[in-house]
């Protein structure tokens, strides 16, 4: 089982909010080193391995969400601080191959 920190997400609009697409993971904050799909994260997760946001020295845990929509999504357990919510980290942008 791996874990893996995420450091930059993929997002969209809805009428529920928004959606993560994906997202990147690293050990570097400013640059990631492999884009997951929600897709690959959720099998990942059904695998054992854990994905978590780290910020200001906390860390959250990032689960499975289904949004009302319909739509599978991710989202970042609650704590005591917003900084490491996948909704406030950095958009991901990666270069096509």
């Amino acid at each position: 089982m791996s874990r893996y920190q995420v450091v930059c997400t993929e997002q969209t609009e809805c009428s529920q909010g928004g959606h993560i697409l994906a997202v990147g993971t690293g050990s570097d904050r400013n640059r990631a080193n492999e884009r997951w799909t929600v897709r690959d994260v959720w099998g990942a997760l059904d695998s054992g391995d854990t994905f978590y946001t780290e910020a200001n020295g906390r860390t959250a845990s990032v689960q499975k969400y289904s949004c009302p929509c319909g739509r599978g999504s991710l989202r970042s357990t609650a704590d005591a601080t917003t900084a490491n919510n996948l909704d406030s980290l950095r958009i991901c942008h990666f270069q096509a191959a």
